[in-house]
């Protein structure tokens, strides 16, 4: 008889902080990464705690998004304070998932991007291939106009999972060989707060080469730190999507810090998108630069994430 590895306290929140929780696991150093297509869209990577060892510090499962689709196995919200809603109404964060119909020790899913101070980039990812489960995803079409194009370009679409808000860009084909466009070209994986907790995989197309398509009040927009720029996600199902600069008027600038003045105009110029959601791409073959932006980002960041 083997004893069980023992177990520690983790501490995880959304980003906005809304939402936070502790939680009983043994150390993690693996989590399960499913390709199927709300799991891919969003970047989950699984460890299943037992729902006992799950607390909630701050919140409620009430105040959360729940989002529910496929053949109903896989819900997404349950009337117990023990399971937590899937994702943060306000900043999109994925915390959880409800497997009502799972085998024992598989019930609760826990998305360890939201793990606070968790190393993403060392995790041992397990594949697991949940798309091969139940009926097959259509992806569903761009519902608005097209963005600029230039010879030699390719267009490309995707959308949230649901499909209440889509995209399209164009771009230089975007294979093994692709490095990126313009003024701030490369594919990255960035370990800032947002980018861990939300699985953005960005690449950054000159705004005019970008389209953003949906009812206004279906468009979620997070907003944080200096306030130039909004995470872009659908309200219904949770999808992270681009990185909208907002439009701010030359006052509203001017009483900015000189940083984010800088980062405004050079933010403007481009619109990223999440990789994770354009359809049929295949990040394997895609040139994915892992980048310290928790630590790392110049100018330094005078209003650093402080976890809640």
């Amino acid at each position: 008889m083997t004893s069980e590895e023992p177990k520690q306290t983790y501490r995880g929140n959304c980003h906005c902080g809304a939402f936070v929780y502790e939680v009983r696991l043994p150390e993690i150093k693996s989590a399960v990464d499913c390709n199927c297509s709300i799991c891919s869209k969003k970047g989950a990577l699984w460890v299943m705690p037992a729902p006992q060892d799950f607390k909630v510090v701050k919140g409620a499962a009430s105040e959360l998004s729940s989002y529910n689709f496929g053949s109903g196995n896989m819900t997404h919200k349950k009337e117990n304070v023990l399971m937590p809603a899937q994702f943060c109404s306000s900043c999109a964060t994925e915390i959880m998932v409800d497997f009502p119909n799972g085998p024992p020790g598989m019930k609760l899913g826990l998305n360890v991007r939201s793990i606070q101070d968790l190393d993403i980039f060392a995790l041992e990812k397990k594949p697991f291939d949940g798309a091969s489960l139940g009926d097959k995803y259509t992806p569903h079409a761009h519902k608005g106009s097209k963005p600029a194009e230039f010879e030699g370009g390719k267009a490309y679409t995707g959308s949230c999972h649901c499909g209440d808000v889509t995209f399209a860009v164009f771009s230089n084909p975007m294979d093994e060989t692709w490095v990126g466009e313009g003024l701030m070209g490369g594919i990255v994986e960035c370990n800032c707060s947002i980018c861990a907790r939300n699985g953005y995989v960005w690449i950054k197309p000159p705004a005019e080469q970008v389209v953003l398509a949906g009812e206004e009040d279906k468009i979620g927009r997070h907003v944080f730190n200096y306030g130039i720029l909004a995470k872009t996600f659908c309200k219904r199902c949770g999808v992270p999507l681009t990185n909208e600069c907002r439009s701010l008027s030359d006052e509203e600038l001017a009483g900015m810090a000189e940083i984010a003045q800088y980062y405004h105009k050079l933010c403007k110029q481009v619109h990223p998108v999440n990789a994770r959601v354009i359809d049929g791409l295949d990040l394997t073959r895609l040139q994915i630069r892992q980048v310290n932006g928790a630590g790392d980002l110049k100018p330094a960041d005078t209003n650093p994430y402080v976890n809640p």
